[in-house]
């Protein structure tokens, strides 16, 4: 009667741990472990075992919590005192997942559901990587001398947004290159703004749409120099072509366009910058987050920073991930 009364209490009763067999995964690709169950002093009902994929967002200094997924294991047994379980794990990662970085982080909850009892808890973080595609990306701009920001990932009313800075050829040409990333069927789609030094102390922010194919990827020199005419060309179309003396200036390849991103149909726009991400993509979810439900997520973490609310204000527990893949 008394080890019943602890085991209600959370006192030798039933534990749960997840053991995944790698903390990295790149979105697509499946990730596996084992459960390891492990009986308390009495036997306990277990009217389900879950894991949750919990996404934390970092804005505006606050931490946001949301739902990604929720994974059934199994529900309705006994788990006999003592008694040792191995249960297999499998999940693949949708691709329409915001990939990791310092602003996003993942974890798995798992939960043991007693009956008549304190539930189980385990967690695991892990880390989302990018798609090939995108990693192919990232190898080329560093191939320029470009290095990701600290806040390179962050989440926007647009999707989620990559920043870098150079350090090689472009360093005192170019402040920034920021970009949402669209993988496409035919490659990588990236809508681009370069913000490019101009007179003193100032700049221009130049918007540019590139893709690059996946054959280009495959060359990380071809991927590379699309990249840099691309950047070549909005330095020198911003009226800062003076400062590339000595640096050879290349026509780009690929169209400029400027149009609501959901759109996908090219119309050649000015070379003159100013104009805000909401005109060049009229509100289309682009990047990361894109073929998912996923202004839910955005436009609750919006409102909520604008509130001021905190992490269990929002995070309500639900799949706010319930679209389907963009691939």
């Amino acid at each position: 009667m008394w080890k019943k009364f602890l085991s209600r209490l959370g006192i030798s009763a039933a534990k749960v741990d997840l053991v995944l067999h790698r903390s990295h995964v790149r979105l697509g690709e499946t990730l596996e472990g084992e459960f390891l169950l492990e009986g308390g002093s009495v036997a306990q009902h277990i009217r389900n075992l879950d894991v949750v994929l919990q996404l934390e967002v970092q804005a505006e200094g606050k931490a946001y919590r949301k739902t990604a997924a929720v994974i059934p294991v199994a529900s309705s047994f006994t788990i006999q005192p003592s008694e040792r379980k191995v249960l297999p794990f499998s999940y693949t990662l949708p691709h329409h997942l915001p990939i990791s970085r310092p602003t996003v982080r993942y974890t798995f909850v798992t939960r043991l559901d007693i009956a008549a009892g304190v539930d189980a808890y385990d967690q695991d973080a892990i880390h989302i990587l990018p798609p090939t595609a995108l990693d192919q990306v990232f190898s080329a701009l560093a191939a320029l001398g470009f290095r990701e920001k600290p806040a390179s990932g962050s989440i926007t009313p647009y999707g989620q947004e990559f920043s870098f800075f150079p350090t090689g050829e472009f360093q005192g040409i170019v402040q920034e290159v920021e970009f949402f990333a669209l993988v496409e069927g035919e490659g990588v789609r990236l809508y681009m703004e370069i913000d490019v030094r101009h007179g003193f102390g100032g700049e221009r922010e130049m918007k540019r749409e590139l893709l690059i194919t996946h054959e280009q990827l495959r060359d990380s020199a071809a991927a590379a120099r699309l990249l840099r005419e691309a950047i070549e060309e909005a330095v020198q179309a911003a009226g800062a072509f003076g400062q590339l003396s000595g640096h050879p200036l290349a026509t780009p390849h690929s169209p400029i366009y400027s149009h609501p991103v959901g759109h996908y149909s090219p119309v050649h726009h000015s070379h003159h910058g100013g104009h805000g991400w909401a005109g060049a993509i009229g509100g289309f979810a682009a990047g990361m987050l894109a073929g998912m439900v996923a202004e839910e997520l955005l436009d609750d973490a919006v409102d909520d920073v604008a509130d001021g609310l905190d992490v269990d204000d929002w995070f309500d527990g639900g799949d706010g991930f319930d679209g389907g893949d963009w691939l």
